[in-house]
């Protein structure tokens, strides 16, 4: 297994592979399927919070005949060789080689399908062939749709067949173009639809960038939108406080910050959630801690014994923290 001769690349086909919970499952059977003279590099983005030195290329090596590794940054992208993104990087393409980016968390998550899916249709736009297979949330949607806009190829796992269906529905959604097959079935399919691209060209120019980089700090307007973002908004991003703006895509939109964190519909909305649920708790914390100085003002040396309004406030504040603290232990926060 894995005992390929990987040759350097130049303009040849890009496939990307992405998932997320009980993706490692789903990658095992994919890679098992391609065959040794693959005519493409294959990147991986898998959600991990696994320790620095990851197993998982190990793990793909040993599953099916291509050699595979932990990218690293620089590297040459090589025809039959499967490179992971490492934990903590986003994964992404820059003039024929791998670029590791620290950048900011897209779909609350780094590494990102999105955007690795986002810079392979940039750098390579129809000779990218993109899959996604089980995960939770939508990363990877706005990753395929922009795959599809450059003029590259969609397939999913078969709702039916991942662990977790939420990420090759999104994309299914997104794309609806998009072939579906079960993960042991993708391999072979996916094989065939590289070696069914159209010969040269790029994607270079039809996509926009993700994440995105810089441009507000060098702005005199504060309703500052870059080329490809389609409106603001007032919402702000739940991990900067950055205010977030629209890109419209056409069957999928998504939110960026002036950072440049990024999310998908139902990742934002998860995240949007956690954030409400953390200052609700910080509310109650808040509200306990005014609660007891109430009570301490009102017993101090000095305080009149008559005037109540110590008392009155200490006991609100202890109500509405008794509330809060009942509806979000119940899981009813909204």
């Amino acid at each position: 297994m894995g005992t390929g001769n990987p040759a350097a690349m130049t303009d040849d086909p890009l496939l990307v592979l992405g998932a997320s919970a009980g993706g490692v499952e789903a990658l095992l059977e994919v890679v098992a399927g391609l065959p040794a003279d693959l005519p493409a590099a294959v990147l991986v983005t898998l959600h991990t919070t696994d320790r620095p030195q990851s197993t998982l290329a190990r793990i793909l090596e040993r599953a099916g005949p291509l050699a595979a590794g932990q990218a690293e940054d620089g590297e040459p992208l090589r025809t039959g060789r499967i490179l992971v993104a490492p934990p903590d990087r986003h994964l992404l393409v820059s003039q024929g080689k791998v670029a590791l980016s620290a950048g900011p968390k897209v779909n609350r998550h780094r590494p990102a399908v999105d955007a690795m899916f986002a810079s392979a249709a940039r750098a390579r736009g129809p000779r990218v062939v993109a899959a996604v297979l089980s995960g939770v949330l939508d990363d990877g949607a706005v990753g395929s749709a922009l795959v599809d806009r450059a003029g590259g190829r969609v397939l999913v796992q078969e709702a039916g067949d991942a662990l977790f269906d939420s990420m090759p529905r999104a994309a299914a959604s997104a794309v609806p173009s998009a072939r579906a097959a079960p993960a042991a079935e993708l391999g072979p399919l996916l094989a065939a639809t590289v070696q069914d691209l159209p010969l040269g060209g790029d994607g270079m120019g039809h996509t926009p960038r993700i994440p995105a980089d810089g441009g507000m700090g060098d702005s005199h307007d504060p309703g500052f939108l870059r080329e490809d973002e389609t409106s603001t908004t007032r919402m702000t991003c739940p991990e900067c406080g950055g205010g977030l703006a629209r890109i419209d895509l056409p069957r999928i939109g998504f939110f960026r910050c002036h950072v440049g964190h990024q999310y998908s519909p139902r990742s934002l909305e998860a995240a949007q959630r956690e954030s409400a649920e953390a200052k609700l708790w910080t509310a109650i914390a808040a509200l306990e801690e005014h609660a007891v100085l109430a009570r301490v003002l009102d017993q101090a040396e000095g305080t009149d014994p008559d005037d109540t309004d110590f008392r009155t406030a200490a006991a609100h504040s202890a109500e509405l923290a008794r509330l809060m603290r009942e509806r979000l232990l119940r899981g009813d926060a909204s």
